[in-house]
């Protein structure tokens, strides 16, 4: 993977958090894309927007498609039929692919509102209209470990690791990457943020405890209504299960075009892998799981809470 690259925002939300915050705030990215940044932070956001922010292989897709149906009046006929990417776009992707900053917005330009978008930015890197008009914006954060190994995998059949990178050699990179603080500044400070009416902050972990009241709750936080049929309707969809087989879910579309970018071939992925949680024990060495355990504490502890905090898990 490249080297991460330390970027500086246009602003920072100082109505947000505190600026003694912001004054020791650092973030870093993966490429050298400045321009698209400081596009980004001068994009224009609308009142009726949904954002869905998160770090990747965080249960992305599964919130990103739960929201999508919620607000298409649960339009299960043009989800199966018509790729999540393309309904609800990826706002980095085609910049990261094409690399061209006149067209690198315009999939969510074109957009027909009311907007679903992804995206992986970090807090202050996102649309400044974010912060100032407060859209509704979800977050889902997720265990680093388990987070850590689903990059792997996805990373490895990409091509965007070294061949000869075991998943252990990645997780080592991953502990001690220069950038390994942002993936925990990322989350508390949406972890701070979680009471603001304008933000529904939940967890994969979440999701896979009580999917349903997960489901009522994003209906409420949207100002949606479901009754009983389309709430058990939406349970299926949305399990693992289904999401796995559901080619719509899985990102064919933009694995292609990944491999398009890397010139590789590449045989058959599924995005939607495991969907389980502390699936690392069972890929890491004992030894590896200790050291990953207090690393992630270790981290975590900086902030004065737990993972489980941050996980709603207490």
């Amino acid at each position: 993977m490249n080297e991460p690259l330390v970027v500086k925002p246009k602003r920072y939300p100082t109505n947000l958090l505190p600026q003694e915050h912001w004054d020791k705030r650092v973030c870093y990215i993966r490429s050298n894309c400045q321009q698209f940044l400081n596009k980004v932070h001068d994009a224009e956001v609308y009142d009726d927007d949904v954002w869905i922010v998160t770090l990747p292989k965080c249960g992305t897709t599964w919130m990103q498609e739960l929201l999508w149906l919620v607000m298409n009046d649960y339009d299960f006929e043009t989800a199966k039929n018509t790729n999540l990417e393309q309904r609800s776009p990826f706002m980095e992707f085609d910049y990261m692919i094409h690399s061209d900053l006149d067209r690198s917005l315009k999939p969510i330009e074109d957009l027909k509102r009311p907007r679903l978008v992804k995206s992986h930015l970090a807090l202050p890197l996102l649309p400044s209209q974010i912060w100032d008009k407060k859209p509704k914006v979800v977050y889902v954060v997720r265990s680093p470990k388990d987070a850590f190994v689903s990059e792997y995998h996805f990373f490895h059949h990409m091509g965007l690791v070294p061949p000869q990178c075991s998943l252990e050699d990645y997780i080592k990179g991953r502990m001690y990457d220069k950038d390994c603080n942002e993936q925990f500044d990322n989350m508390y400070e949406f972890y701070q943020l979680r009471s603001e009416p304008w933000l529904f902050y939940t967890s994969f972990e979440q999701m896979k405890l009580n999917l349903r009241q997960v489901i009522l709750d994003v209906c409420k936080f949207l100002g949606k209504s479901i009754d009983d049929t389309i709430l058990e309707r939406m349970l299926k969809h949305l399990s693992f299960k289904e999401m796995k087989k559901n080619p719509r879910t899985n990102h064919l579309w933009e694995i292609e075009e990944v491999r398009k970018m890397t010139k590789r071939e590449g045989g058959d992925f599924n995005f939607c892998r495991k969907g389980e949680t502390n699936s690392y024990k069972k890929e890491l060495s004992p030894e590896m799981v200790q050291k990953l355990d207090d690393f992630v504490k270790e981290k975590v502890s900086n902030y004065g809470i737990t993972l489980d905090d941050l996980l709603l898990l207490n």
